[in-house]
């Protein structure tokens, strides 16, 4: 039964809880973080700590940071689609129809370089509100806190077709060994070299704050980097790696492809079990 692959649905898988949580390896595909999938996550990691006796500090830290990682992929995404959508409407103002901008557009997202010259043409902090605008009406959706108007409806199913027709995922994979509890966040967005840069740039000086024993000083206004994707999601996971005494440099990875972003997540056993 334990080596046998099982595919279940949300539903399933909390009526299943208490054998699935007793698993070494699990992989979840995702399409958002709603409520009702963000509580199977919390029932299942929170199972699988309590199963190799995880400090309950611990176990928050790390639940939160893959919340976290979960919500960047999602995030990305979204911003991957909404990208997509702006620099095609710039295409359409020097082709000569709309097929001609869609098959140079296929173009430019398939080669890094050309995806990644053309981000020069695309506002930033416009693809980074309508992100936001993304969340906080799918928010109001969750926490039924507003009725949402027909412009807003039709602007969210708009990017929710396109996620559809794109077929943005979001891939998890959990995996437990004697030594350590691992994750693998896999979106089907690359990241923009420059912000890769800077995220890497921004979780150095973050290392360098902790090492001094400051390392919740990274959060203040002078060294929080506002650009589009700076990495402040990662940052909060890092944190989350420190305030258990671990060191997410060694611990925490990032990858980018030509069309998917992964995070590995790796916790020692160990680690997990000491208090703090």
């Amino acid at each position: 039964m334990a080596n046998q692959k099982t595919a279940l649905r949300g539903s399933e898988i909390l009526k299943n809880i208490e054998d699935l949580k007793k698993r070494k390896f699990f992989h979840l595909e995702l399409k958002g973080l709603t409520k009702p999938t963000r509580d199977i996550l919390s029932e299942l990691v929170n199972g699988i700590l309590e199963e190799i006796g995880a400090n309950p500090l611990a176990g928050f830290h790390l639940f939160s940071g893959l919340m976290e990682a979960l919500l960047n992929a999602i995030k990305a995404n979204i911003r991957h689609i909404i990208f997509r959508d702006e620099l095609l409407k710039k295409l359409e103002q020097g082709e000569s129809s709309r097929r001609d901008a869609e098959e140079l557009l296929e173009i430019i997202m398939e080669t890094s370089l050309l995806r990644d010259a053309m981000h020069r043409y695309i506002v930033p902090d416009k693809v980074k509100k309508q992100v936001q605008t993304v969340l906080s009406l799918e928010d109001k959706i969750r926490t039924k806190k507003k009725v949402l108007t027909e412009e807003e409806k039709v602007f969210l199913s708009d990017v929710r077709g396109k996620i559809e027709k794109y077929n943005m995922n979001i891939s998890l994979k959990i995996r437990i060994t004697k030594e350590e509890l691992s994750f693998r966040i896999r979106n089907d967005s690359p990241i923009h070299h420059l912000d890769f840069e800077r995220i890497q740039e921004s979780r150095l000086k973050h290392k360098e704050l902790y090492d001094q024993g400051n390392s919740a000083d990274f959060f203040r206004p002078e060294f929080l980097n506002e650009k589009e994707s700076a990495g402040f999601g990662i940052a909060m996971i890092d944190e989350g790696f420190y305030s258990i005494g671990l060191n997410p440099l060694d611990l925490l990875t990032i990858t980018s492809g030509a069309r998917t972003t992964t995070v590995y997540m790796k916790y020692p056993i160990s680690g997990l079990k000491m208090d703090f």
